[in-house]
């Protein structure tokens, strides 16, 4: 039978690569996660300032406003196209590590199997060199 060795390096490999794809977009999940907290934020202290400011200065506010919660929308919409893609690569890490798994599996039962035959083989050469020596015995 032939050796799996080499085939399940291969899908080790093939599941450190979709690990890695999947830590990258988690890392912009994060990215983006922390990008809108910082933009609440800092709206959420401008709403603040607006209390103390003159009549004639609050008619900026709004516009910042306005284009503060479109970029928060811009990277809601992102961050649900990520996750999208994360949901994707996950599946696909799953996949390969399934298929990984599997390799393995059939390996370790190819070799237990191996096993059990040589043990056999052994068993059966000692057996017959006993009866060998029990029937040298009985000759002599």
């Amino acid at each position: 039978m032939a050796e799996l060795d080499s085939l399940i390096r291969v899908r080790k490999h093939n599941v450190e690569e979709k690990q890695k794809i999947l830590a990258a977009l988690y890392k912009r999940e994060e990215a983006f996660k922390e990008a809108r907290d910082k933009m609440e934020t800092q709206l959420a202290i401008e709403m603040e300032k607006t209390k103390t400011m003159r009549a004639d200065l609050l008619s900026y506010f709004g516009p910042y406003s306005e284009k503060v919660r479109a970029e928060i929308d811009n990277i809601d919409q992102k961050r649900q196209k990520l996750g999208n893609q994360i949901a994707i690569a996950q599946e696909a890490m799953r996949a390969a590590f399934t298929e990984l798994k599997k390799v393995e599996i059939i390996n370790e039962r190819r070799k237990a199997e191996e096993k059990k035959v040589m043990a056999k083989k052994e068993s059966d050469m000692l057996d017959e060199v006993a009866i060998d020596g029990y029937r040298r015995k009985q000759s002599d």
